[in-house]
């Protein structure tokens, strides 16, 4: 398949950053009227040949740590051919939201990936009608939500890579469509899939009948 996975030291640096990342930007699913909150199982780190590196992904201006949005089905088609055609990057509560399968099946992943988002950041307020242009010029976009991650919280990672990550908190843009801040870049060369956190999505409040 061109790609190696391999479980992240749960020790390790990068695996409590993550954790903090999560943890930190993260608000509960909500599917129906149930909410679900998701705790950690795993992260793997990634390797895959459909995707440029992370050092050549840092020869690009603008780079992110991002959440992305896929479902569990899409997963081995996105590690053995890269984000096709683009890739929609997004807080932690619209990726878990992706990510989830069904009550009956908890267990999802939820991917980071190092994007960037070329030289110039287009700012919308709601999805445009038409992708072509922007696909057409590989532009980055940047859409401006209700909610953001607090930028005094935000951080870098492996020295020049921005963690957006923070506590979500009311924007100035309370007339956008959008609930939070989201990305999206339209050329797969400015994108590598870095990790997979494999989560368990769990009924909040939920109380476990005895046997």
């Amino acid at each position: 398949m061109g790609c190696s996975i391999s479980p992240l030291d749960k020790e390790s640096d990068d695996y409590k950053m993550i954790l903090k990342y999560l943890e930190t930007t993260y608000e509960p699913v909500k599917v129906g009227d149930v909410e679900y909150k998701v705790s950690v199982d795993n992260i793997f780190v990634v390797e895959s040949s459909a995707c440029p590196s992370v050092d050549e992904i840092k020869k690009l201006p603008n780079r992110f740590l991002l959440w992305c949005g896929t479902q569990s089905s899409n997963l081995l088609r996105h590690l053995h051919r890269g984000f096709l055609p683009a890739i929609c990057s997004l807080p932690v509560p619209e990726a878990t939201r992706y990510g989830f399968t069904a009550v009956d099946r908890p267990e999802g992943f939820l991917v980071l990936a190092v994007a960037s988002l070329g030289d110039v950041i287009t700012e919308i307020k709601s999805p445009p009608e038409d992708t072509k242009s922007l696909e057409d010029k590989k532009v980055g976009v940047k859409g401006l939500g209700r909610k953001k991650t607090d930028e005094s919280e935000h951080f870098v990672w492996q020295d020049d890579i921005k963690v957006p990550c923070g506590r979500l908190v009311p924007s100035d843009n309370k007339d956008s469509v959008l609930e939070y801040n989201e990305y999206a870049v339209y050329d797969p060369k400015q994108v590598s899939i870095r990790f997979l956190v494999g989560v368990k999505y769990e009924e909040k409040n939920a109380v476990m009948e005895p046997e």
